[in-house]
């Protein structure tokens, strides 16, 4: 398999807007404090209705039958979990340190892709991809030493959130290459989001905050920016981008190539809200051997077996 200009693209945008969004969730729970629930039941539906006109599309080309609806609720599920998770971080833990713990989601998601897709097997045999995957830890774990992430700021409840998040993370993106490898990614994303969407308007129902809505309004007009930016990027366009690289790339490659992300939110917490984080060249060194491992990641698509798509999925 040759190098994946679409695919390459594709990650390479989804890490930047994710590597970013933890920035931008942190400074919402300034407006809606103590509210996961609201944060997650406005921005996910907003996600969903963006997505109407290509569920629409989809459904005039016969490509939304039953059984595509169906296999749709094994990754929405894990979706919905791990959104929940996502959403509840930024109030128990720093916005630098979700970028760092969320990471696990990388171990469960080579594990997955190892033992679905005998394709990506083919990675095991590659030294790109293993010394990727060692520079990118070490330097994950480089700049978590260095940059002071486990701080007094972070509760055991904040990590133990976040780590469990990753689970979530990592087996929804080996469920949507498993369940959704012949449905377009904009299609694919578009049903899972309108699950996910029923799942946080109803969680927000039941536990969210009686006001939170309205005090988001009263405060000032950034609040909402705020709620639109992530939704529209950190949530619909991200998940694109998530989509496209995992049935192009695979599994094991994207989540792995993920863990870059840590060190772009570093760099936008620092700028962005102040975060300081110390560690001085240690930190850029670890941030230098991530990006390093990540080149070698990509390069390692190269040697991945190119998969005969033997389910496909029909309409019916």
């Amino acid at each position: 398999m040759k190098l994946d200009k679409r695919g390459t693209l594709a990650i390479l945008a989804n890490v930047c807007i994710w590597g970013s969004t933890p920035v931008l969730l942190k400074e919402l729970t300034g407006y809606l404090p103590g509210d996961p629930w609201t944060a997650n039941g406005i921005r996910y539906p907003i996600a969903a209705v963006l997505l109407w006109p290509a569920l629409f599309l989809a459904l005039r080309r016969g490509e939304l039958g039953r059984r595509v609806l169906l296999r749709a609720l094994v990754p929405a599920a894990f979706a919905f979990v791990g959104q929940i998770l996502w959403a509840a971080a930024p109030y128990y833990i720093q916005a630098n340190a979700i970028g760092f713990f969320i990471k696990a989601s990388t171990i469960w998601a080579v594990a997955g892709a190892m033992i679905l897709f005998p394709g990506e097997r083919a990675l095991l045999r590659s030294r790109r991809f293993g010394i990727g995957l060692l520079l990118a830890f070490g330097g994950l774990l480089g700049l978590t030493a260095s940059s002071g992430a486990f701080s007094h700021e972070m509760s055991g409840k904040g990590v133990l959130i976040i780590m469990a998040c990753g689970l979530f993370f990592g087996l929804y993106g080996v469920s949507v290459r498993y369940f959704m490898e012949e449905v377009r990614p904009m299609v694919a994303f578009g049903i899972v989001a309108q699950y996910v969407s029923i799942g946080t308007i109803i969680l927000m129902g039941i536990f969210g905050s009686e006001g939170s809505i309205e005090k988001l309004s009263e405060d000032s007009h950034w609040g909402w920016v705020l709620v639109i930016s992530t939704a529209l990027l950190g949530v619909c366009v991200s998940h694109i981008f998530f989509y496209v690289a995992l049935l192009r790339l695979g599994a094991s490659i994207t989540s792995s190539f993920q863990m870059l992300s840590p060190f772009l939110t570093y760099l936008v917490a620092s700028f962005y809200l102040g975060e300081r984080m110390q560690g001085g060249p240690w930190a850029w060194a670890a941030g230098v051997a991530l990006v390093a491992g990540g080149l070698f990641l990509l390069w390692a698509q190269e040697k991945i077996e190119p998969h005969s798509p033997d389910r496909r999925i029909g309409a019916g």
